[in-house]
C-alpha cells in the first residue's frame, strides 16, 4: 500500500515538473521573441529619427542630436544599474529594540589607538542625493532643447 501511494504521488511530481519546465520554457521564448522585437523597434525609431532631423538640421548635426541622446540614456540606465547593486542597510536584530544585540566588531589591528580613520574628513555637507542630480541633468537638457530651437 505504501509502494502504492509512493509511486502516486512520484508521479504526480513528475506530471508537475514537467508542467513547470514546458511553462517555464513557453514563457522564456515569449520574452526572447519580445526582446528581439522590441531592439528592432528601438533601432528603426532611431533610424526614423535621424532621417527626420537630418530633412531639419544637416545630417552632421542630426548624428550628434541622436548620440547625445543616446549616451543620456544610456548614463540613466548604468546609473539606476549601479543603484540597484548598492546593498541595502543592515536590518536590526530580532532583540536589538532590547538591548539584546551584538557587540560591534573588533577593530581592525592595522589600526593605531590615535590615528585618524580612513576616508574623507567630515564636512557637515550633505552629498547630493542621485535623483536631485538626476532631475538637475534631466532639467539642463529640457532647457537646452528649449533654447536650441530658438536659435
Amino acid at each position: 500500500m505504501l509502494r502504492l501511494l509512493l509511486a502516486i504521488a512520484g508521479a504526480e511530481v513528475r506530471q508537475a515538473a514537467r508542467v513547470a519546465v514546458r511553462r517555464t520554457a513557453i514563457t522564456a521564448a515569449l520574452f526572447v521573441i519580445g526582446g528581439i522585437l522590441l531592439v528592432a523597434a528601438f533601432f528603426a525609431f532611431l533610424v526614423a529619427g535621424f532621417v527626420l532631423l537630418a530633412e531639419r538640421y544637416d545630417p552632421a548635426t542630426a548624428a550628434l542630436i541622436v548620440a547625445g541622446f543616446m549616451l543620456i540614456v544610456g548614463l540613466i540606465f548604468v546609473l539606476v544599474a549601479l543603484l540597484r547593486t548598492r546593498q541595502p542597510p543592515a536590518r536590526p536584530s530580532y532583540g536589538a529594540g532590547l538591548g539584546l544585540s551584538a557587540a560591534p566588531p573588533p577593530a581592525s589591528p592595522a589600526a593605531a589607538p590615535g590615528a585618524a580613520a580612513p576616508g574623507p574628513a567630515p564636512s557637515g555637507k550633505a552629498e547630493p542625493d542621485v535623483s536631485t542630480v538626476l532631475a538637475i541633468a534631466a532639467g539642463a537638457a529640457l532647457v537646452g532643447l528649449i533654447l536650441g530651437r530658438r536659435v
